[in-house]
C-alpha cells in the first residue's frame, strides 16, 4: 500500500504539485539557452557561495575524504572540498541546463572515446553501464542521442519530493529512445521490453550504498571496506550481458569525455562478486585521477562490517 501510494502521487500529482513542476521546467528549459559565460561566471558563482555559506554537508563531505584519503594533509583536504563544492555547483548547472536539451544545441557537453568502436562491438547484444556519480552523471543519459537505435533504459531511484521527481522524469527523456525506469522495476521492464531488432542498454549508476543485509559483501574501496549495490552484476548473470565501466573525465566546465571499459564480456565464468570488485577497482583509480568530481556528500559508509555484525551476528562475514 505504502509503495502504492508512492506511485499514486508520481503518476497523478496534486494539481500545486503540477504548478510548481511547469514553473520549475520554464525556468530551466530559459536558462537552456543562456550563453557559456552566464551559466560559469554568473550562475555558478552564485550557487556555489549558497553551498559554502550553508556549509552543505560539510562534516560528511569532509569525514568521507579523510577516511579515503589518510595520507593527505588536512590543507589538501580541504582543498579537494573546496574543489568538490565548485564542482557540485557546476554539476547543479549543467543538470538545470539540460531541460529541453537538443542535439544540435547540447550535443558536444560529452564526446564518447571509443563510441564508435563501441557501437559496433555490441551490435545486436545487450549491454550494462555500471555508472557512478562522478562529474554530471545525467549525461550518461546522453548515449541515446551517439547510438540512436539503442533503447537506452537510465535506472534510476524514485525522489520522495514529487516535484524533483517529476522534473527527473522529464529530463531524462532526452530522445526516444531513452526511458528512465525505477529501480524496482529494472528486471520487469527489461524483461518486456527486450528485443531481437534493437540493442537495450542498462545505465545503472552502481556507487550508492546498498541496503544492509546478513549477506552483505565487502570489497576494499578507497581504504575502507565497502557495499556495493549488486543490481548490475545480478543482471549481467542472470542474462549473459556483458558490463562495461564509463570511464569519465572534465575536459572544461560542463563539458566531459568517456570511455568504455569493459569489466564483464557476459560469457566468462566469475564468482559472485567479481563483477563488483573490478566495478570498485576502476571507480577507484578514477577518484584518485580527478578526486573532486566523485559526489562525496553522500553517507556513502553509513554500513559497515561492525554493524553487520551486530545486527546480524559473528557469523555473518
Amino acid at each position: 500500500m505504502v509503495m502504492s501510494s508512492k506511485k499514486d502521487r508520481y503518476n497523478n500529482p496534486a494539481w500545486y504539485h503540477k504548478v510548481l513542476f511547469e514553473v520549475l521546467w520554464a525556468i530551466c528549459r530559459v536558462l537552456n539557452y543562456s550563453p557559456r559565460w552566464f551559466r560559469f561566471y554568473i550562475m555558478q558563482p552564485i550557487i556555489v557561495a549558497l553551498l559554502r555559506i550553508v556549509r552543505y554537508r560539510r562534516k560528511t563531505i569532509l569525514s568521507n575524504l579523510e577516511g579515503s584519503f589518510p595520507e593527505k594533509s588536512h590543507d589538501q583536504i580541504i582543498s579537494i572540498m573546496r574543489n568538490y563544492y565548485r564542482i557540485l555547483g557546476e554539476i547543479i548547472v549543467d543538470t538545470i541546463c539540460l531541460a529541453g536539451a537538443k542535439p544540435e544545441r547540447d550535443g558536444d557537453v560529452i564526446e564518447w572515446i571509443n563510441g564508435k568502436e563501441h557501437v559496433e562491438r555490441n551490435k545486436g547484444r545487450d549491454w550494462i553501464a555500471m555508472a557512478s556519480h562522478f562529474g554530471c552523471w545525467e549525461y550518461y543519459l546522453l548515449w541515446g542521442w551517439h547510438d540512436t537505435e539503442c533503447q537506452f533504459m537510465g535506472v534510476y531511484h524514485p525522489l520522495t519530493n514529487v516535484v524533483f521527481e517529476l522534473f527527473y522524469r522529464r529530463l531524462r527523456k532526452f530522445s526516444a529512445n531513452v526511458t528512465p525506469v525505477a529501480m524496482a522495476d529494472t528486471v520487469r521492464y527489461y524483461l518486456r521490453h527486450r528485443s531481437k531488432n534493437y540493442t537495450t542498454v542498462l545505465g545503472l549508476v552502481s556507487d550508492q550504498s546498498p541496503k544492509l543485509r546478513a549477506d552483505t559483501e565487502w570489497f576494499d574501496f578507497l581504504n575502507r571496506k565497502t557495499a556495493f549495490v549488486e543490481g548490475g552484476e545480478r543482471l549481467a548473470m542472470k542474462f549473459g550481458v556483458p558490463v562495461y565501466f564509463p570511464d569519465v573525465s572534465r575536459l572544461a566546465a560542463g563539458r566531459y569525455s568517456c570511455r568504455f571499459i569493459e569489466i564483464y564480456d557476459g560469457k566468462e565464468q566469475v564468482p559472485v562478486g567479481e563483477i563488483r570488485r573490478r566495478y570498485a577497482e576502476n571507480l577507484e583509480r578514477m577518484i584518485h585521477r580527478e578526486p573532486e568530481l566523485w559526489m562525496w556528500s553522500h553517507k556513502r559508509w553509513k554500513h559497515t562490517p561492525e554493524k553487520q555484525r551486530a545486527k546480524y551476528g559473528a557469523d555473518t562475514l
